[in-house]
């Protein structure tokens, strides 16, 4: 040991009385709130059983609310991805359309035109999906112009991919709106909810001052620490 640390307090790693985890907190707080109901000489100032009831609740109603519109994005974003697919693969054949038109060294003289955007070395559409969805808006005037409308990557296929876009895009912007008012709502729950669990730990030692162990594993603290 160094000098420098003789004689130093070794560091005791403290953990929280409440889990990480948004559902095993949730499983926690309905066990106190049961052992509270049954349990009236245990109070608190500033929130009474019944309205911490009423915030459990709520908050395995935000869970599950979020999990539902959670799942719903992941399906969308993976539409978008699909379609993505399609959009890359039409892009390739409108750059081959250009190349034998116009020849290829002077095919991307044309590619804004299409919504098309040099990143390093190569020419693609956006990746964000704001500026992907402005660009996919530019294709169909540009084929018809250009006169690729009748072709298999010509204005029917960007239409119809353009319309899928946006409308996939709105549902997943929608949702994402959706799901951060939700999780503020929760993290405001389980801030209180977290608040009442120290605080009633902290009176159940006062009241069991030799059997508090024993005490919060029948309210729910299966362990002391998490």
């Amino acid at each position: 040991m160094e000098p420098s640390e003789a004689g130093l307090p070794k560091t005791i790693k403290q953990r929280s009385n409440n889990p990480n985890k948004d559902a095993d907190l949730s499983t926690l707080s309905l066990a106190i709130a049961a052992k509270w109901k049954t349990s009236p000489h245990i109070t608190l100032v500033w929130i009474s059983q019944p309205e911490y009831e009423s915030m459990v609740t709520e908050f395995g109603k935000a869970l599950s609310t979020r999990q539902i519109t959670g799942s719903g994005r992941r399906e969308l974003t993976a539409k978008l991805k699909s379609l993505d697919h399609e959009i890359n693969q039409g892009i390739s054949v409108l750059k081959v359309y250009l190349a034998y038109k116009y020849e290829k060294a002077h095919a991307p003289s044309y590619y804004p035109q299409f919504g098309i955007v040099k990143k390093g070395t190569n020419y693609k559409l956006p990746g964000d999906r704001s500026k992907r969805l402005a660009a996919l808006q530019l294709i169909p005037h540009a084929v018809a112009v250009h006169e690729y409308g009748d072709e298999k990557y010509g204005s029917a296929f960007w239409q119809q991919v353009t319309g899928s876009y946006q409308a996939l895009l709105e549902k997943a912007t929608n949702i994402d709106g959706t799901v951060s008012v939700k999780v503020s709502v929760k993290n405001e729950l389980r801030k209180t909810l977290v608040e009442t669990h120290n605080a009633l730990v902290h009176v159940l030692k006062a009241n069991y001052p030799g059997t508090w162990k024993a005490v919060l594993r029948e309210w729910g603290f299966q362990k002391e620490k998490y």
